[in-house]
């Protein structure tokens, strides 16, 4: 099925572009709980606390895939799986909005 095909359907609703890229240096912008994702870690561990800081490895998509997500290393090595509320640029730069440039 083409996209032009799949984007007629009714009820169908785009992937967003991500804002950020892989390489980013971002810092947590609320506390990151493990939600059962790290079976070494008890569920409901802190995983990193605000402000911390990390890098982008991987952009990708939720299950549904209408959202990113970004796997962000850790200092310590810990990933974490983080939507875009989650994270900022760690050089406080503004967010840029999907589709505009």
């Amino acid at each position: 099925m083409s996209d032009v095909e799949t984007a007629d359907k009714p009820g169908f609703i785009p992937p967003r572009e991500p804002l950020y890229d892989w390489g980013l240096r971002v810092t947590v912008q609320e506390d990151l709980f493990n939600d059962g994702s790290h079976p070494q870690v008890p569920d409901g561990a802190l995983l990193a606390p605000m402000g911390t800081p990390g890098t982008i490895v991987r952009v990708g998509r939720t299950e549904e895939g209408s959202l990113p997500v970004y796997l962000v290393e850790f200092p310590g090595g810990t990933v974490v799986g983080c939507l875009e509320e989650e994270i900022a640029p760690a050089d406080g730069s503004r967010r840029g909005v999907p589709g505009v440039m």
